[in-house]
């Protein structure tokens, strides 16, 4: 059963797409008898050569060359064909309506709209918030002159072209030509032995002194040779266990650092990402809640009921460095849910912490130390609650002694006591 439901499927699906390509009327009979370019009708359809054509550019390329020939065309024609009577026939049926294509085609319809939504987030990304970054040329220039003796810098290094000769008859030959004038890439291309190197003019491309040479490797005296010559220089014959090579030098680049209009749009890669997102998060999704009005039930993501209040408590502690507003919240409400217990003054002090010492938030604070004292007289915080409110907002070097003032020190330890 589930087989010839597959084939229904797969039949049922193919017959969409030739639906979208060769679903219009056509000239009369007649008219298509003297048209070479209709090579079937079904009824009133007819397919024509482009239709073949586009139902061909729908096969992958690695079994397309089946169906290109005239009889692999004719081959394709009959499937085409094939598809077009099984969904007229499954029209006339009535099975438009079947719950299963009905399903099939709303499951498509969703797979559409997701794509369309997908296509229009990631465009407005890269146009809205990608392109509207530019990284400053400051942080360009600081991101450089950071990194000029180690990733900007480059070795002394020669772009060299080669010709290899296997014997010595075919080096005497190269050799005339190179002497009578012949370039230096044609003789590559025409004499050359080295298969990688004799179809592109023998270019092997850039080499540093220490690195090894591109299909020969380590060649330390043809590397000085070439490394002392000048551009446009032509050198050899050296012999290697290869055969005979020549070499062209023909540019070169002297040891130092990399010039910064080469390495720009590098640094501008590295150093754009940050921004984008610094940007994204901090202006454009601000500006968005705010123009299509994002409200966010907070209340839904606070601990349940269920949790007890040590963990509560635990909770809020643990969120004090990393998320201190959070943790504001989590005190906040260990006092709405535990008001009589033992660490209630501790919460209520806590607060005032997070926002003094956390968020900079002073006023808040003093709020919350004054209710230390006003609602825990008795508890051991609310004597550091009263300091907290006098010197919270002091620098830390005011609140030091003098260096070297033994006795300050000693009075401000008693005093703790």
């Amino acid at each position: 059963m589930y087989r010839y439901m597959r084939a229904f499927v797969i039949c049922t699906a193919i017959s969409m797409i030739v639906l979208s390509a060769c679903g219009a009327p056509r000239p009369s009979s007649a008219e298509q008898e003297m048209d070479n370019s209709i090579m079937a009708t079904v009824g009133d359809t007819a397919i024509t050569r482009e239709d073949i054509q586009e139902e061909l550019n729908r096969i992958p390329p690695y079994q397309r060359t089946n169906f290109e020939t005239p009889q692999g065309q004719r081959v394709l024609l009959e499937h085409m064909v094939e598809r077009l009577l099984l969904l007229q026939a499954a029209e006339d049926a009535g099975l438009e309506e079947d719950s299963f294509v009905v399903a099939q085609v709303e499951q498509a319809m969703r797979q559409v709209e997701a794509a369309k939504q997908r296509a229009l987030i990631q465009t407005y990304y890269e146009k809205m918030v990608v392109d509207s970054v530019e990284v400053p040329e400051d942080s360009i220039l600081a991101y450089y002159e950071q990194h000029k003796d180690d990733m900007y810098h480059q070795d002394n290094e020669v772009k060299v072209s080669h010709i290899l000769s296997e014997t010595e008859e075919d080096l005497d030959q190269v050799s005339q030509m190179l002497e009578s004038g012949t370039a230096f890439a044609d003789v590559a291309d025409s004499l050359s032995a080295h298969a990688p190197t004799a179809g592109r003019g023998g270019e092997l491309g850039w080499v540093t002194e220490s690195s090894p040479f591109p299909y020969m490797g380590n060649q330390p005296e043809i590397a000085e040779s070439l490394f002392a010559a000048d551009s446009g220089d032509v050198l050899g014959p050296f012999q290697t266990e290869l055969g005979y090579h020549f070499f062209k030098v023909n540019e070169k680049k002297e040891e130092g650092t990399k010039p910064l209009e080469q390495v720009r749009e590098s640094i501008a890669q590295v150093l754009r990402p940050p921004l984008v997102n610094n940007y994204f998060q901090g202006r454009v999704m601000p500006s968005l809640h705010e123009r299509y009005g994002v409200t966010i039930n907070e209340q839904a993501f606070l601990p349940d009921e269920s949790v007890p209040a040590d963990s509560l408590m635990s909770m809020a502690q643990g969120l004090m460095e990393r998320d201190p507003q959070r943790a504001v919240e989590y005190f906040e409400l260990f006092l709405q849910r535990f008001p009589e217990h033992e660490k209630a003054h501790q919460a209520q002090f806590l607060i005032g912490f997070t926002y003094s010492e956390y968020l900079g938030d002073y006023e808040a604070a003093r709020e919350a130390f004054t209710g230390v004292a006003d609602n825990y007289p008795e508890s051991e915080l609310a004597d550091d609650a009263e300091w907290m409110i006098d010197n919270m907002d002091r620098p830390p070097e005011e609140l030091l002694p003098p260096e070297g003032d033994v006795d300050s020190l000693i009075e401000i330890e008693e005093g703790t006591e």
